[in-house]
């Protein structure tokens, strides 16, 4: 990435180090309680924490070897962080009781109007509705049929 000579850099060892870290953990971890899971049901965290171990250890030894600089951020929302957060909180606990469809849906309208600075227009928000149904439908697909991982359904739909 090119930056002037007036833009404010950071060195972005540390920080790598630390993140490639973590990151090293968390798909370790993930591979030891993938252990567990059937061969199909396995299929998925297996890979992306092998993916996550391997990039980890990329950016661990990049971080070591160059030194690398990047752009000082820009102050952002701390209220968009935080609702961030707390909508990812609620759709883990909506899962249980609303399902992963409905749960799903909900959570990512939210996401899409937190995360959205410029203003809305119908051609805008009918884009946004077709690309989050297409997604939230290709991860069911996905998991509920081709991987056959069993999501959940919703406690309130049970007495429908």
């Amino acid at each position: 990435m090119a930056t002037d000579n007036d833009t404010p850099t950071l060195d972005a060892r540390p920080s790598d180090r630390i993140l490639a870290v973590v990151m090293i953990v968390i798909a370790s971890g993930a591979l030891v309680f993938s252990r567990d899971m059937s061969i199909m049901a396995g299929v998925f965290p297996r890979t992306i924490a092998v993916l996550l171990l391997m990039f980890s250890m990329v950016l661990l030894v990049k971080s070591l070897v160059a030194h690398p600089r990047r752009v000082r951020p820009e102050p952002g929302s701390v209220g968009r962080r935080l609702g961030l957060i707390a909508v990812l909180l609620v759709w883990s606990l909506a899962l249980k009781w609303l399902g992963f469809l409905l749960a799903s849906v909900a959570s990512a309208a939210l996401l899409a109007g937190l995360a959205h600075y410029h203003a809305w227009t119908l051609r805008r928000a009918i884009g946004y509705s077709l690309a989050l149904a297409l997604i939230i439908g290709g991860f069911y697909i996905l998991f509920a049929i081709v991987l056959n991982v069993p999501l959940p359904a919703g406690l309130l739909w049970r007495h429908f």
